[in-house]
């Protein structure tokens, strides 16, 4: 808000030769071409606590400016002749973007009211008419970050790149989760969507510095189905967390085996598990040089070659690695029966150990 606050004076001062600071009370300057060190604390004040609706004093006039019961004063450097009109546009400028700031911040708290369950059914649709929101395909975004974003800056940052429509919703749900809800056309492809996905994760890496996971729903067509959407978008989060650590993008329409897995009750775990492995369970710290070799092995499609090749390995070295992890396992992974096996049941284990 302060940054575009900054960019509408400094084009305001352009246009109208007048100097203008912006003002949240005597002691809270925002923004302005108008130097914070001219303008004394005692003549702050006053202008403040003035009834009249536009105080003067000293060369300065003052343009009061509402939003909620917020009173802001946008203050103009000049002689009144001079600077009553500009001021006045000015003022009026600076109503109408404070006014689409709290638009955007009650839609934003509508959406996280929906998506906690706290807006009875009945009332949805008549406080959405009122903030003008209306059914249209979404898709929901839900961010993982690693560490908490404490700054609004970088809340308004991704706003003005990723929900700039009048439709799109962007929030924070807890100091860890930020919530985005992006309208689309009918039509939309999931490559689309998985576009966007990628673009966030590389703007919150490079722009603010952190890292970030991002699950996403299936198309949702009405307001009301975003409770599902925000429950897709959860649980594409915490599978991937659980079978594909290394992704960054998950989609719930994408999730395949891992959902099946997922739903699979702790005593049928158990029961497979002791099929596979017997008393040899493969233990959680399988070292770094295997878990390497048997993910470019899959990677590769089972070819020896080709994985020898990409691990820099001579054809016999890669055999006796596979050869060894068979006598420790029981399973030789250069068959595409046991292979399988052994990639479900790894799933089947990391489910088993997260429950």
């Amino acid at each position: 808000m302060h940054k575009k606050l900054q960019q509408i004076l400094e084009e305001l001062t352009e246009i109208s030769g007048v100097k203008f600071a912006f003002y949240e009370s005597p002691e809270e300057y925002v923004a302005g071409t108008l130097p914070k060190e001219e303008l004394s604390q005692e003549l702050l004040t006053s202008m403040f606590e003035s009834e009249e609706k536009e105080p003067a004093s000293e060369g300065y006039i003052g343009f009061r400016i509402r939003s909620s019961e917020q009173k802001y004063l946008l203050i103009a450097s000049g002689a009144q002749e001079a600077v009553l009109v500009p001021g006045r546009m000015a003022a009026n400028e600076i109503q109408l973007f404070c006014d689409a700031v709290r638009k955007s911040v009650d839609k934003n708290a509508f959406a996280a009211a929906l998506l906690a369950g706290e807006v009875p059914t009945g009332e949805i649709y008549k406080q959405a008419t009122r903030m003008k929101l209306k059914d249209m395909t979404r898709v929901l975004f839900l961010f993982e970050l690693a560490v908490p974003m404490e700054d609004n800056n970088a809340l308004r940052m991704l706003s003005s790149i990723f929900a700039d429509g009048k439709q799109e919703l962007l929030f924070m749900q807890d100091e860890t989760h930020l919530v985005l809800i992006k309208a689309y056309e009918k039509g939309t492809t999931p490559d689309e969507m998985k576009k966007i996905a990628l673009s966030a994760v590389d703007t919150m890496q490079a722009e603010l510095m952190i890292r970030t996971r991002v699950g996403y729903s299936t198309p949702k067509e009405t307001l009301a189905e975003l409770v599902d959407a925000k429950r897709e978008a959860a649980l594409a989060l915490k599978i991937s967390a659980i079978f594909q650590e290394h992704k960054e993008v998950s989609a719930y329409s994408r999730l395949g085996i891992a959902r099946l897995i997922y739903e699979l009750p702790r005593d049928l775990c158990e029961m497979f598990l002791q099929e596979v492995f017997g008393e040899k369970m493969p233990d959680q710290d399988i070292d770094e040089e295997t878990q390497v070799t048997i993910r470019l092995f899959f990677e590769n499609n089972l070819n020896i070659s080709e994985t020898a090749r990409r691990l820099y390995l001579h054809r016999n070295t890669l055999v006796y690695r596979l050869e060894r992890f068979e006598k420790q396992i029981g399973l030789d992974i250069r068959r595409f029966d046991d292979a399988m096996t052994f990639q479900i049941a790894m799933m089947v284990l990391a489910h088993y150990r997260n429950m």
